[in-house]
């Protein structure tokens, strides 16, 4: 993956916020090679044009004259560091190339919990003092380089590795002839030995496993593309449409067009509490449902468990692949997905990806998927209709136009919600009117860095503060330093005591049928004490 000779000596140049440098440069030619750190939530990036999935700890490497853009500006939920550097030969004490060894031009890679950890206290301590000495941007960079591995030999690699790279090569290859001797090849293998060993670790034959995977494609193109099934057969692999729809039906129980119109019937996995909840409202009950213990509400925990809906718990950022695999799912579908973790998937399960962001157009499109049209735009009205009776209740009852803000409050400070953000704040701000403070109308889409001075500037009338819920650390001492600051005693939204605190797990993952609710009926107890 990487080069790095040790006669090579790497020079931090600046330590960026990487929101900042996003929301900024909307196209980003990199002038020097750079780090791309997350050390909160999760965005889409286009690397050199490839779409590129990033959640917390996660680091990119990425070569010097490489072009990143955003391409998920919709839920801008994230935050993290942009490292930018130069290499030097320290024989001739000239610059050199650092070289990512990939034809992408990028490498990523996940760093453990306790590097992020040290990164970021290193980072804390350097806004502490409001300086970041070149020291410390040397050890930010070298503790975070160290953590890049290098790319193996083939005969370095294990049994289990090299027939996991004969998975890789049907998985980027399915559509393409392949037989057995090719796979073999590949692993290093004579045939006979490859089929025997493939057949005790992964309990079928090479030749079956392609032939199930190609199923599963074929399943995803179905739902997704519209396509005739001869020519999915084709674009999957399969030269006979006959063989194709036999296979299918062999593997899927029903022939592809009526597989279409049952998809409601088959055992479905979300990877979104918020779009199961769709589900349900849809009338359709899911097998089973991914979920973080600290961010799911009571009220959706008691929902789900009504259902008979299997919980399958994970820490947050950290996907175990095999825990889907044990409720062997017929469909898994999910808002964004790692390329990583998106081909272990599909090697369970066909994969539906990249919804929809925003609430009514997700509605509108599992309410197709699931042949619930009719059901999809009755949710929609009734929800329309909620946001209009409230919105009438604040209008007859608060004269004026006051100012509302949504703020967040992180470990390393606070961040104000763009009024287009998240569903949450385009139900405060677009749906309900609320308007937000003049000096924070830019960069509506993202979560913004909010300074004390620039709260104080804004002085919302009305305030609601999220104490961002993470498993990896704690946003206590924020909180405390915010309220027990001088900015704070003279906002208009304190003295008049309109501050309300909300919850992560709900206003930011849970607006959805049931959850958007829940969060009207907040803010009408908030503003009009109902």
């Amino acid at each position: 993956m990487l080069d790095i000779h040790p006669d090579m000596l790497a020079q931090c140049i600046d330590i960026m916020d990487l929101m900042n440098v996003l929301c900024e440069h909307p196209r980003l030619q990199l002038e020097h090679t750079s780090l791309l750190l997350v050390t909160d939530g999760q965005a889409t990036l286009s690397m050199n044009g490839r779409e590129e999935h990033m959640v917390y700890g996660h680091v990119i490497v990425v070569e010097k004259g490489s072009v990143i853009q955003l391409t998920d500006t919709y839920h801008m939920d994230f935050s993290g560091y942009f490292i930018s550097f130069r290499m030097y030969d320290i024989q001739t004490n000239t610059p050199c190339m650092y070289s990512v060894n990939t034809q992408a031009g990028y490498a990523v890679q996940k760093i453990p919990e306790t590097v992020l950890s040290d990164t970021r206290i290193a980072l804390h301590k350097a806004a502490a003092a409001d300086e970041l000495s070149v020291t410390m941007k040397q050890f930010i960079l070298y503790n975070l380089l160290k953590e890049l591995k290098e790319e193996r030999r083939p005969e370095e690699f294990t049994l289990e590795e090299r027939l996991a790279r004969t998975l890789v090569h049907m998985q980027q290859k399915y559509n393409q002839s392949i037989n057995r001797e090719e796979l073999a090849a590949i692993a290093g293998y004579s045939p006979a030995y490859y089929s025997r060993q493939f057949m005790q670790l992964y309990g079928k034959t090479p030749m079956e496993y392609l032939i199930r995977y190609r199923i599963f494609r074929a399943q995803e193109m179905l739902l997704t593309t519209g396509d005739l099934s001869k020519n999915v057969a084709k674009k999957t692999g399969f030269d006979d449409a006959q063989y194709f729809n036999r296979q299918f039906k062999r593997f899927v129980g029903k022939a592809p067009k009526q597989f279409m119109h049952s998809i409601a019937d088959y055992r479905i996995c979300f990877l979104s509490a918020a779009h199961a909840e769709i589900a349900i409202g849809l009338g359709v009950i899911p097998h089973g449902v991914t979920v973080i213990s600290s961010l799911t509400p009571k009220y959706q925990q008691d929902m789900f468990k009504h259902y008979g809906v299997s919980l399958i718990e994970m820490p947050q950022y950290v996907f175990q692949p095999d825990r889907i695999a044990q409720i062997q799912p017929d469909l898994i579908i999910s808002e964004h997905l790692t390329e990583e973790t998106k081909q272990q998937l599909r090697a369970v399960a066909p994969v539906i990806t990249n919804l929809p962001p925003d609430l009514n157009s997700l509605i509108h499109y599992l309410g197709h998927l699931l042949n619930r049209q009719k059901q999809a735009s009755q949710l929609i009205q009734e929800l329309e209709e909620r946001v209009d009776t409230l919105k009438d209740k604040i209008d007859s009852h608060i004269k004026g136009e006051p100012t509302v803000l949504y703020l967040r409050v992180e470990e390393s400070g606070y961040r104000y919600v763009g009024e287009s953000s998240c569903d949450t704040a385009i139900l405060l701000h677009k749906e309900l009117g609320l308007p937000i403070p003049e000096t924070f109308r830019t960069n509506e889409r993202s979560f913004n860095i909010c300074s004390l001075q620039q709260l104080a500037e804004a002085n919302p009338a009305y305030l609601f503060v999220e104490k961002r819920i993470m498993d990896y650390y704690s946003a206590d001492l924020s909180l405390v330093n915010l309220q027990g600051s001088e900015q704070w005693g003279v906002l208009d939204a304190v003295t008049n005591n309109r501050v309300f605190y909300v919850d992560t797990g709900l206003w930011i993952n849970n607006c959805s049928v049931f959850g958007k609710r829940k969060i009207m009926q907040q803010i009408e107890q908030a503003m009009l004490g109902s």
